[in-house]
């Protein structure tokens, strides 16, 4: 897992810049592509001091800028890689009577709830136009996780215009729905910072940071 070695400090995380040699296009395409290791599943790197650190760095500067999104790591200090995995497990994976809250587009997109339907589809029409192969291992290229490694691809590029074109027509309407299944579910406070994260990431700008639930 790569996580970013600076700390997020000086990022304007609500705007998105035009020119590619910004120093902002690096800042946000290692959010996105720290967002996009958050939500694959766990490995025992996300309790490290180092991803504790990055994390506990991100939620300080977004909270300056009037967001306040509470620390995992401050209600659960002893947080463990098996904890991690088992909240994954039973929100995304597997679970009695059925998965809360599947992480794929197509289960919110085109009503039949099925995988690898509409929402595949679309992903996968957007990454041919930008040159990007998903490398989403026995997932589907429609995973949340796949979807946030193609935003990273497009800020490192600085495509804006392609980000937002992506995040208009297909990734927020279904990362909506499928967050408020999430909240439904009672997450794991990890899980429902992450999504917190994801969401104000990917928002719209005119959209100001505290209404943005």
């Amino acid at each position: 897992m790569a996580v970013p070695q600076e700390n997020p400090g000086v990022i304007q995380m609500h705007k998105r810049k035009s020119f590619a040699n910004d120093p902002f296009v690096a800042k946000l395409s290692h959010v996105y592509a720290f967002l996009h290791t958050l939500t694959d599943f766990p490995s025992d790197e996300l309790v490290t001091p180092l991803t504790r650190s990055f994390i506990q760095s991100l939620l300080a500067e977004l909270s300056h800028q009037g967001l306040n999104i509470p620390d995992p790591f401050i209600l659960f200090p002893n947080l463990s890689f098996s904890e991690l995995a088992q909240a994954y497990t039973g929100l995304f994976i597997s679970a009695v009577p059925r998965v809360p809250a599947p992480p794929y587009a197509s289960i919110y997109s085109g009503g039949d709830s099925s995988l690898c339907g509409r929402g595949l589809v679309e992903a996968e029409a957007f990454y041919r136009s930008a040159g990007f192969y998903p490398r989403c291992g026995a997932e589907p290229a429609d995973h949340l996780s796949c979807e946030l490694a193609f935003l990273a691809h497009l800020a490192a590029k600085g495509a804006w215009d392609m980000e937002e074109d992506f995040l208009k027509r297909h990734f927020r309407p279904w990362f909506r729905v499928f967050r408020g299944r999430l909240g439904r579910a009672d997450p794991h406070p990890f899980y429902s910072m992450t999504m917190d994260l994801v969401n104000f990431f990917t928002m719209p700008e005119t959209q100001e940071p505290e209404n943005y639930r």
